[in-house]
């Protein structure tokens, strides 16, 4: 198979609104829920990985009751509460330990992005 080489992707430190276009699970090396935006004008996805245990401490509890209220002992579908919402959240550079600079999402910005309606007067 063949790769087309392409520039690295580049994203601004700051805020940004975007879209959840999808969440996926992987177990290995431990369970873990990652939550895949696409930030507005942009082709590519930057991803929210968070581990896969829902309490009001966890922190893909607190991205999920942004969204909803949690309760002990019920039963929550991340991809249904998530998919497709409009949101708002903060982008920061951090750099790895090779000295290459990477995006990241903030943990705890994403929030629902609200939508203004413009009245006529």
């Amino acid at each position: 198979m063949e790769l087309e080489v392409k520039k690295p992707i580049e994203i601004e430190e700051g805020k940004h609104s975007g879209e959840i276009t999808k969440v996926e699970y992987r177990t290995e090396p431990f369970d873990y829920t990652d939550v895949y935006i696409r930030p507005d004008n942009n082709e590519f996805e930057i991803a929210y990985g968070c581990p896969t245990h829902v309490s009001e401490s966890s922190k893909l509890g607190r991205l999920l009751a942004v969204f909803t209220e949690l309760k002990v002992g019920s039963k929550i579908d991340p991809e249904k509460i998530l998919l497709n919402k409009r949101i708002k959240f903060l982008v920061q550079k951090k750099k790895a330990k090779d000295g290459k600079e990477y995006a990241r999402v903030v943990e705890d910005s994403i929030k629902p992005e609200i939508q203004t309606v413009k009245m006529n007067k």
